[in-house]
C-alpha cells in the first residue's frame, strides 16, 4: 500500500483542507474515508460562515476570526486548481439586534424585534466541498473511500494505519473523523430546503441569511433558502421527521410568511462532531499521532484555519492562535 508522509481519517471539509495544506507543504498525504468523501457533516451543513454568532463559546473567536480572514485565498486556490469558482451565497445576517427597519414590510415578525446586520458570507457546502476534493487531487492527494480506519498504532519511526485492504505506514496520523472521533458525539441536525418566492429570491432578502435562537435562513444563488435547524441527541441516526420539519417550516414562515407554503426541495439530517463545551478538539494525541474533529456547528466555518493551524502544530512552528482551549487532553477526567 501507499507509504506517505501523513494519513489522514476523514474526507470531510475539515480532512480534506488539512491535505491540500499539508500536500502543498511539500509532504506526501493520503486521506482515507470510511464512506465517501465529503457526505457526513459537510453535506449536511447550511454554509454559514458565523463567526459572529453570539452561541459561539468566547475561545473560538481568534480561530474564527483567522478562518474567515483565509477563506478568499482558499476559494482562490481551489480555482487555481481546478478551474471550479465556488462563490460566496451571501454577504449578510440579519441577527437579532436594531437595524434595517426599511425591509420590515418583508419581514413582518422583524419589526420592533430589534436586528443587527452583521458583514457574515456563506457558501454552499455542496459545491465547495467536491470543488475542494477536486483542489486536493489535482495538488497530490490520494483520496481512498469506503476505507473506515481500523487501528493506528505506532511501530518505531512510523506509524500503521490499518484499512480493510491492508495497512499504510505513514509518518504522521492525522484524526479527522468529525462525530466518529474519540471524545466527540453526534449532534444530529435535520433541515430542509425550499424554493423561495420570485419576490423574495430577487430582493434584498435574497443575498442575507437571517438568524434567530430558534432557526436560520440561508438563501442559495439558485433562488432556494435552507431552513435549519434541529439540534438533538439522537446517537448516529439520520431519520428526518415530519413534525419537526413543520416546525422549522412554522418558524420561518414567522419570519417570512411567504415560507409558509414555498414547495419542498429536499430535507435531510446530519451528524456535527460535538464535544462537552462545544470546542473543536486540536492537538497531538501521541508522538505521531493527531486530532483535528469536534468542530460542532462550525465545520465550514472553521476549516481553513484549522488546516492552517494543524500544519503548523504538525511542522513544529509557532502557531497564529493559542490552541491551549483545544487540547485534546481536555476532557481526559471526564472520559476516563
Amino acid at each position: 500500500m501507499h507509504s506517505p508522509d501523513v494519513v489522514i481519517a476523514g474526507a470531510g471539509i475539515t480532512g480534506l483542507t488539512c491535505a491540500l495544506e499539508l500536500q502543498e507543504c511539500g509532504l506526501q498525504v493520503v486521506v482515507v474515508e470510511r464512506g465517501s468523501a465529503g457526505r457526513e457533516a459537510s453535506w449536511a451543513a447550511a454554509g454559514m460562515l458565523a463567526a459572529h454568532d453570539p452561541s459561539n463559546p468566547r475561545q473560538l473567536s481568534p480561530m474564527a476570526d483567522l478562518s474567515v480572514a483565509l477563506y478568499p485565498a482558499l476559494l482562490d486556490r481551489i480555482e487555481t486548481l481546478t478551474g471550479l469558482r465556488v462563490p460566496f451565497e451571501t454577504h449578510w445576517t440579519l441577527e437579532a439586534a436594531a437595524g434595517w427597519r426599511h425591509h420590515c414590510a418583508m419581514l413582518p415578525a422583524l419589526q420592533g424585534a430589534g436586528y443587527r446586520r452583521l458583514p457574515e458570507t456563506s457558501v454552499d457546502p455542496r459545491k465547495l466541498v467536491p470543488a475542494l476534493r477536486a483542489a486536493a487531487t489535482a495538488a497530490g492527494v490520494v483520496v481512498i473511500e469506503n476505507s473506515p480506519v481500523r487501528a493506528a498504532y505506532q511501530s518505531g519511526a512510523s506509524i500503521n494505519v490499518r484499512v480493510p485492504d491492508g495497512t499504510i505506514h505513514a509518518g504522521t496520523f492525522l484524526d479527522c473523523s468529525g462525530a466518529w472521533s474519540a471524545a466527540v458525539s453526534p449532534a444530529k441536525g435535520q433541515m430542509l430546503r425550499v424554493h423561495a418566492p420570485g419576490a423574495l429570491a430577487s430582493g434584498t432578502v435574497g443575498n442575507v441569511v437571517i438568524r434567530t435562537k430558534g432557526v436560520y435562513l440561508v438563501p442559495r444563488l439558485d433562488g432556494s433558502v435552507v431552513v435549519g435547524a434541529t439540534v438533538e441527541d439522537a446517537q448516529f441516526d439520520r431519520s428526518v421527521y415530519e413534525p419537526d420539519l413543520r416546525h422549522l417550516r412554522a418558524e420561518a414562515a414567522d419570519l417570512l410568511p411567504a415560507l409558509a407554503n414555498a414547495p419542498e426541495l429536499a430535507s435531510w439530517a446530519g451528524l456535527r462532531p460535538d464535544t462537552p463545551d462545544h470546542l473543536p478538539i486540536l492537538g497531538q494525541t501521541d508522538a505521531r499521532a493527531f486530532v483535528a474533529a469536534g468542530h460542532f456547528r462550525n465545520g465550514i466555518l472553521l476549516a481553513p484555519a484549522t488546516a492552517h493551524l494543524m500544519m503548523q502544530l504538525m511542522l513544529g512552528m509557532e502557531t497564529s492562535v493559542e490552541l491551549t482551549a483545544f487540547r485534546p487532553d481536555r476532557f481526559d477526567t471526564v472520559v476516563s
